[in-house]
């Protein structure tokens, strides 16, 4: 799964790092949290929890979330997040990309790569 996860895509994010220098003595942990997505799916949540399986910087990850208008009540995604680098989830459950890559920003939320859309950080 972490091999068929990553994309071309991903490898500008892997070598860059936005976060800022206390984000980093916190690895993985950067992203753990809860979110909103209020540009595509209003009312809904999204919680980041890192799992105990790892690879060096590979942290493995999952989504929980639903509820925001136009999406499942709840859905969990698999997801991998790098360092205090990035984070990697796969939305296929959901019918959209394998390979959606974000990186943490200054104020705690998460910016996708691909669409620019961000997640406020709730929690």
């Amino acid at each position: 799964m972490l091999h068929s996860m990553l994309s071309i895509s991903t490898i500008g994010i892997l070598s860059s790092n936005p976060s800022t220098s206390s984000a980093a003595s916190k690895g993985g942990e950067v992203f753990v949290g809860k979110y909103s997505d209020p540009n595509n799916h209003p009312g809904g949540t999204r919680t980041v929890k890192l799992l105990d399986n790892s690879i060096g910087d590979y942290q493995l990850a999952e989504v929980r979330g639903g509820g925001g208008l136009g999406e499942p009540k709840d859905y969990t995604l698999p997801a991998i997040v790098i360092g205090n680098r990035a984070i990697i989830i796969d939305f296929s459950p959901k019918g959209g990309p394998r390979d959606f890559s974000g990186v943490i920003q200054k104020d705690g939320s998460i910016k996708f790569i691909r669409d620019g859309n961000v997640w406020p950080r709730l929690e």
